[in-house]
């Protein structure tokens, strides 16, 4: 899923999931790997890290960027590839703030990777089919955290705000990978005769950048 690159290309990721960073210079060969990961601390603003996974040593930038807030200390077209896992369920007031931000730093044809939960899963649907709320990580936390899902989409939103904000998808399917796949939803939307297909819990999109924004507040998905 995760085109590879080359020691002249970039590569920012996007929750600053070390493992991925790791994975994106010394698998998929990045010579520049950014990661974001947003923190309270001044000092952790823009820095320099090692991180050892594996016996695998890795120094790579790291910047704290809140996405929804404010912009990436990059010039415009500096990434090839940007990898934004299970982060748009976490926006809280306007995702396309941070696609289009995206969109400026990302080169024209580079790519972007979005992972997010499908809301319209099997099981989600079996849940609301026998009277129970869908959300897969929408509880409150004890802790009074505002870390929580704050939407869960389809793969229509997903496509929506991506065109919006000037990438073509070229790919974007579900699979179940939180959990097993319910057969009993499967079941039900065949027997209702309704689409099974896009029904696995977990939504990856591969979009290219094609344009500038498309539409800076798409309908349906803003009002």
């Amino acid at each position: 899923m995760i085109p590879h690159g080359g020691p002249d290309r970039a590569a920012l990721e996007i929750g600053s999931t070390v493992l991925f960073q790791v994975g994106l210079k010394h698998t998929y060969g990045y010579g520049r790997v950014v990661g974001n990961e947003l923190s309270a601390r001044i000092e952790d603003k823009y820095t320099d890290r090692d991180f050892v996974i594996c016996e695998v040593r890795t120094r790579n930038l790291s910047v704290s960027v809140n996405v929804e807030h404010e912009l990436f200390p990059f010039e415009s077209e500096t990434f090839d590839l940007v990898l934004c896992c299970e982060v748009l369920e976490h926006m809280d007031i306007d995702p396309m703030f941070m696609l289009a931000e995206l969109n400026r730093i990302t080169k024209v044809g580079g790519q972007i990777i979005v992972t997010t939960p499908n809301c319209c899963s099997a099981r989600n649907f079996w849940k609301i089919a026998n009277g129970y709320r869908p959300h897969f990580f929408m509880q409150y936390e004890r802790s009074r955290s505002p870390y929580r899902h704050n939407i869960e989409h389809d793969v229509h939103s997903v496509s929506t705000l991506l065109r919006s904000a000037g990438f073509n998808p070229t790919s974007v399917e579900t699979q179940d990978v939180f959990e097993a796949p319910l057969q009993q939803g499967l079941d039900l939307l065949w027997k209702m005769k309704l689409p099974t297909e896009h029904r696995g819990d977990g939504i990856f999109a591969i979009a290219e950048k094609v344009s500038g924004v498309a539409d800076r507040w798409p309908a349906g998905l803003y009002v």
